[in-house]
């Protein structure tokens, strides 16, 4: 029987396989495919627009009240250009897809694959304002997710589609011994013993386990918390009285002079800012409104031949104290002043109200609910439309022995190109497989953090 020898088609469509199944967080976000891109081939630093739908305030009475539709847009940056290089011989195509997969292909995609899953567990994390539980002290009580669930039915979170749970696996084992002696049906106990963690389906949330999740450390926060409040002329750009904006410059002060203050990722609350519903626009909770510190220049793209973490800062000047685009980390000058993006707005009227009202010149400020320097895993739960994974084609080169791209559009919107170039000195054919995907926080509010 003549042994067919494998082609790069075949490899390829087999390669987006692999890398579907070996995703977690990357699988259960809202993925885009961009025909634009399909059709020009994307280059790193593209950008894709994601419209989110207008909203509505209404009126009372006879009259009538035309409201301006007002549609607001994600950008979806592609940053990231992530490949893994191998090599194989002219007699490894002589294998069996299965034992091909197993050699070659599934270990080189695994990495691409992981790598894509940590980028996004990592830019999602950094992106997300809402914080439950105390950093440092694993999650161990069953109340905590179900206050991430109504937490996510409070900010209208839709009824359909995914609510998912993503935690490390320390955070997991805690959850799971948290709800043990819970009355469930007996075949769901023997679940969690079996498994080791949570049921699938469990407190209104599909639950994942997931090494990519990011171990946080809270900021430094160098000076007395009490003293920390806002600075009135130190930038008012993230206070908007109505209209829309995903992120904004705050003023803040009260920090040890030239002092580490507070990093991207770090949660502040604002003294009588509280969160309302989107649709209501009336409070709900006790719990003042978080915001996220994002980076003050925008998230960069990696250096070329990065082979680390790809989540990196771009530099950026700020009005009063400084950002180090390497640590993330943002100090105040020196009269311990500090300008600092955040994300949402504070915004405390219009179409687009997310607080009660506007806090004060000077209100106080709690950062991270006073847990400085705290080592902390970042479980999430979010529904599916909290955060957006774009993928688009890379263009194919010309001069090679073979370029192939593989794509799903309408089911994953997941794009991966594999090049080979025979090299005849060692009968061997280079190849490599490369993806270019970009992460966004779509709706902020549709996700949150756990801290374990």
């Amino acid at each position: 029987m003549t042994q067919q020898l494998l082609t790069m088609s075949y490899i390829t469509n087999e390669a987006l396989v692999v890398l579907e199944n070996e995703l977690v967080i990357a699988n259960r976000v809202e993925r885009q495919y961009s025909n634009e891109f399909a059709q020009t081939g994307a280059k790193v630093g593209n950008t894709v627009n994601i419209r989110r739908p207008p909203r509505y305030i209404g009126t009372y009475g006879p009259p009538l009240n035309v409201e301006d539709t007002y549609e607001t847009y994600v950008p979806v940056v592609l940053n990231y250009q992530f490949h893994v290089d191998v090599q194989f011989t002219t007699q490894d195509l002589g294998l069996s897809m299965d034992m091909f997969k197993k050699r070659i292909l599934r270990p080189q995609i695994a990495t691409v694959a992981n790598r894509i899953d940590a980028d996004s567990a990592q830019y999602f994390t950094y992106s997300t304002a809402t914080s439950l539980g105390s950093p440092g002290i694993q999650p161990a009580s069953y109340k905590i997710f179900s206050d991430a669930r109504a937490a996510l039915a409070f900010e209208a979170c839709p009824t359909e589609g995914e609510k998912n749970c993503v935690l490390d696996p320390g955070s997991m084992s805690s959850a799971t011994d948290a709800i043990k002696g819970l009355f469930n049906p007996q075949a769901q106990i023997g679940e969690y013993v079996e498994k080791g963690m949570v049921a699938r389906n469990f407190a209104g949330l599909d639950w994942w386990e997931d090494q990519n999740i990011l171990s946080f450390t809270t900021g430094a926060a160098t000076g007395t918390a009490a003293s920390f409040t806002l600075y009135a002329t130190g930038g008012t750009g993230a206070l908007l009285t109505t209209g829309w904006a995903a992120s904004g410059t705050l003023g803040l002060q009260g920090f040890t002079a030239s002092s580490a203050a507070v990093r991207v990722g770090d949660i502040i609350q604002i003294a009588g800012v509280y969160p309302v519903n989107p649709q209501n626009r009336l409070q709900y909770g006790r719990t003042l409104k978080q915001f996220v510190v994002l980076p003050a220049g925008g998230f960069a793209t990696p250096p070329n031949g990065s082979a680390t973490t790809g989540i990196y800062f771009a530099p950026a000047v700020l009005s009063n104290g400084t950002f180090n685009n390497l640590t993330g980390i943002y100090t105040s000058d020196g009269s311990g002043f500090v300008s600092v993006l955040i994300g949402e707005c504070v915004i405390s009227g219009g179409q687009f109200q997310n607080v009660t009202a506007a806090p004060t010149a000077t209100a106080a400020i709690t950062i991270n609910g006073g847990y400085a320097s705290t080592v902390t895993p970042q479980g999430l739960v979010f529904h599916k439309y909290a955060f957006a994974l774009a993928f688009a084609d890379l263009p194919l080169p010309n001069g090679v022995e073979y370029a192939a791209r593989a794509y799903d559009d309408e089911d994953v919107g997941m794009s991966i190109r594999c090049v080979t170039q025979y090299t005849i000195n060692n009968d061997s054919e280079p190849t490599r497989a490369d993806v270019l995907y970009g992460p966004a926080s779509l709706y902020r509010s549709l996700g949150l953090r756990v801290a374990g």
